[in-house]
């Protein structure tokens, strides 16, 4: 019983069927890089969601100051969304951003300066309530 009320092994399939939207799924990763120039890509290539619509949950942490965006594109059409309302990152502190997406979209991670280092990107996807 869950909750007082009796489970069968149809309530359990169903469960376990939306199981894999509630692990996040790690999408891309870099660590102790040199900075692209400014404004280029950091990923080889855009990552594009396994569930939709979900969230990428980004955590950030670069040694100079400059403005993260996520560079999203969609039928070929790429547009920056600034992170941190537009305000610069401080140099050398973390910080954690979610953003939505959708079949369809493409997305890669820019940085408004260069001649500094990416400490650590971790992008993974949230499938499940965010």
């Amino acid at each position: 019983k869950w909750a007082g009320t009796t489970l069968t092994p149809r309530d359990i399939s169903l469960d376990l069927a939306s199981l894999p939207k509630l692990i996040p799924i790690a999408k891309a990763a870099i660590f102790n890089t040199a900075l692209p120039a400014a404004e280029a890509n950091w990923l080889g290539s855009d990552i594009e969601p396994t569930n939709s619509p979900s969230y990428l949950r980004i955590y950030a942490c670069v040694s100079v100051t400059g403005i993260l965006r996520v560079a999203r594109t969609v039928g070929g059409v790429t547009v920056t969304e600034d992170l941190n309302s537009g305000t610069a990152l401080v140099a050398d502190a973390a910080y954690m951003f979610t953003v939505p997406w959708r079949t369809g979209d493409g997305i890669d991670i820019r940085y408004s300066v260069t001649t500094g280092t990416i400490k650590r990107l971790l992008i993974d996807e949230i499938g499940g309530a965010e």
